[in-house]
């Protein structure tokens, strides 16, 4: 069974979904007198914030091109996925389309399976005040979840409204040590991304008429009738504006 090869980019296009949320968020420094100093977005990376602090800690030689990590900066982790049986949907059900270039065809998949996927954003800033910007141009969306619509099977045409589920916060400043270490103030956010996985596809025929024989009572043999129904042109697809013919034959 395990082997057929497949593969959707569920995965994949969650990661990048979460990812993009938070990719324009602003930081502005400002004057005493209030007259805009400094604007800049954001970077965001995927990766642990521990890679990052290995950077940002490393010797600096701007003369030799060594450049220490520049602050501040956001990084988001996948940490886990677990199976959730409370959105589970009907087994048997299956999302059809017509494969393209043959309408004689249907694409067909399965529902997909529900998992929830476990993010980590983490916010690494030298000022407490670009911190402050970060969370709230984030925490205001969440309620505690904020919908985002994802192009789930774009083979298929599907697209669903994915909940970000908001579900906690932590902060670490490391002002402590010695004048050479570089200041890092960490806001660790966790989410929870309610999504979907999907089985492979199938091809399978259309139906294209149907034919349907009468009899007289349960146990005669002798045919009373016979209904045919065709679509009406034959070639039409499961797209097209089209009718029925109806052929009765008594």
């Amino acid at each position: 069974m395990f082997g057929t090869y497949f593969y959707n980019k569920n995965i994949r296009n969650v990661v990048i979904l979460f990812g993009t949320v938070f990719n324009d968020i602003i930081v502005r420094r400002v004057t005493s007198a209030g007259a805009t100093q400094e604007e800049f977005r954001v970077p965001i990376a995927y990766g642990p914030s521990e890679k990052f602090l290995v950077r940002l800690r490393e010797a600096t030689d701007i003369s030799k091109g060594k450049v220490g990590l520049t602050l501040p900066r956001m990084s988001f982790e996948f940490t886990s996925i677990v199976y959730d049986p409370a959105r589970k949907l009907q087994t048997t059900k299956r999302y059809k389309k017509v494969k393209s270039g043959d309408n004689t065809k249907l694409t067909t998949i399965y529902n997909p399976v529900p998992y929830n996927f476990d993010f980590t954003l983490s916010v690494m800033v030298k000022n407490s005040d670009d911190g402050t910007q970060i969370l709230e141009q984030i925490l205001p969306y969440f309620t505690p979840e904020y919908q985002v619509t994802l192009n789930e099977m774009s083979t298929m045409g599907i697209k669903r409204d994915i909940p970000i589920v908001f579900t906690g916060l932590s902060t670490e400043d490391s002002y402590e040590g010695d004048f050479l270490t570089r200041r890092a103030l960490i806001h660790t956010l966790t989410f929870t991304v309610q999504a979907f996985l999907y089985g492979p596809t199938s091809d399978v025929g259309v139906i294209r008429e149907v034919d349907v024989n009468k009899f007289d009572g349960l146990t005669s043999t002798t045919k009373a009738s016979n209904t045919d129904i065709k679509p009406d042109p034959l070639s039409s697809d499961a797209d097209d504006d089209y009718g029925y013919t109806t052929t009765l034959t008594e």
